[in-house]
């Protein structure tokens, strides 16, 4: 499984190399592989600066969906601090977390390159 940085419609590769999105998106599952976009962003990595403005991105990105992918990234201690408030709110709201496997609902972005 994997995340292509940025996602499949990420557009700053093509200041670098035209099309390798649309390429990869291709070539990824041909070789076997499966990868994965989100549907729900924590914006950690840019918008969000605190543990309480992650766990509100979360929780407002999973209350309108049914399944949700949730990019959260653990370079940031104030992301990392939100995960348990995150998992404590959704187990008392009746949500399940498990992990990506194969067999999980995929989430793909629009190709963007």
């Amino acid at each position: 499984l994997t995340r292509f940085p940025g996602g499949t419609g990420n557009t700053a590769t093509r200041k670098i190399n035209e099309g390798i999105m649309t390429r990869l998106s291709k070539e990824v599952p041909a070789r076997g592989f499966y990868y994965f976009d989100w549907n729900v962003s924590s914006q950690d990595a840019g918008v969000a600066t605190t543990e309480e403005e992650v766990f509100n991105n979360v929780i407002k990105g999973i209350s309108n969906r049914s399944t949700s992918v949730v990019l959260q990234h653990d370079i940031r201690q104030f992301s990392v601090d939100a995960v348990e408030k995150i998992i404590i709110w959704g187990l008392e709201n009746g949500y399940t977390f498990l992990p990506l496997e194969p067999s999980s609902p995929t989430v793909h972005h629009p190709v963007g390159n």
